[in-house]
């Protein structure tokens, strides 16, 4: 994946951007939906092999939106002071078993334990066939600060 600068410094390392991205920030998710309208959404994510993995609702707006058009553009930042952002293309992993192992890293990473009620309703959630692995394979990554 390329990645170039966003602000007009040199860009970030494949190195610094990776790991800023293992850490536990929330990706601001935007698609746009059926008729045309604009949706963002903050979501836990996932960043393996130059992807990033979402856990999506079946029945949610994102996941019509994505299926609809699949092309995303998503923000992760600190406070706007460092970041990356970008435009990505969407598609459905309808491999189970690896959504249950990235909704359990997913919950430990953004510190949701087993238990939890987040934990509970989202492996309730997963068992009754109510969520979906989306698979971001981003066409660049602008950053900045990093």
């Amino acid at each position: 994946v390329r990645i170039i600068p966003a602000m007009g410094e040199p860009p970030a390392t494949r190195a610094s951007v990776g790991h800023f991205l293992v850490a536990p920030h929330l990706m601001y998710l935007g698609v746009t939906e059926p008729d045309g309208t604009p949706l963002v959404h903050p979501v836990w994510y996932t960043w393996v092999d130059e992807q990033f993995l979402l856990h999506l609702a079946a029945a949610s707006r994102k996941h019509r939106a994505l299926t609809t058009q699949p092309v995303a553009y998503f923000t992760i930042d600190e406070a706007g002071l460092i970041g990356v952002r970008g435009k990505a293309t969407a598609t459905i992993d309808p491999d189970r078993d690896r959504l249950r192992e990235v909704l359990q890293a997913q919950c430990q990473r953004y510190a949701r334990p087993e238990g939890s009620d987040t934990y509970r309703l989202l492996f309730n959630l997963l068992e009754s066939g109510g969520l979906l692995l989306a698979v971001l394979t981003p066409h660049y990554l602008a950053t900045w600060g990093l």
